[in-house]
């Protein structure tokens, strides 16, 4: 279970969903020794919530930590992925080579992140998930957690129809 770990790796998505609804900070409450994220994962937040949007998010208790220092193992690697898998864009791939690296959690609801995830045996979640472990811990209480969801869904998140219904009626 990828809430075992204490720290993960996330994409653009699921942080952008957490973000919009300003709760970022549950998040770093599920992963308490931090999030990784490659630099184009910053480029795209701030092309959707602004240039200040890394402050905006420490502010609420979300500290995002920048990875610098790919060495050539973990370039070879994102070529091999981009080989394996040419439709998937370099933010996506690098959150697959940081959870890695880190031995941490992936986060993301992307198909191809999610099966690039379980090939190599990298833990995964997404919103869903992190909703539910939220409620879990007491983060959250389930119509809070309800609300949420129908948020990111409102904002865009497209999850399968039975997925959404489950986490509503469980």
């Amino acid at each position: 279970m990828p809430f075992n770990r204490t720290t993960a790796s996330a994409d653009t998505c699921i942080l952008s969903d957490f973000i919009a609804v300003g709760r970022a900070a549950m998040l770093s409450k599920l992963f308490p020794e931090g999030i990784w994220v490659d630099a184009s994962v910053i480029v795209e937040l701030q092309d959707q919530f602004g240039a200040s949007v890394r402050n905006q998010v420490k502010d609420e208790g979300c500290e995002l930590l920048i990875e610098r220092g790919y060495d050539p193992a973990h370039y070879a690697e994102m070529a091999e992925i981009k080989r394996s898998r040419p439709g998937m864009r370099h933010p996506d791939i690098a959150t697959v080579v940081l959870a890695g690296k880190y031995g941490g959690a992936c986060l993301s609801s992307d198909a191809a992140v999610r099966k690039t995830c379980e090939e190599r045996g990298i833990l995964i979640s997404g919103q869903l998930g992190c909703l539910r472990v939220c409620v879990e811990r007491r983060l959250l209480i389930k119509e809070s957690a309800n609300d949420l969801l129908r948020e990111f869904l409102n904002n865009g998140l497209y999850l399968p129809r039975r997925l959404v219904d489950e986490f509503l009626r469980s």
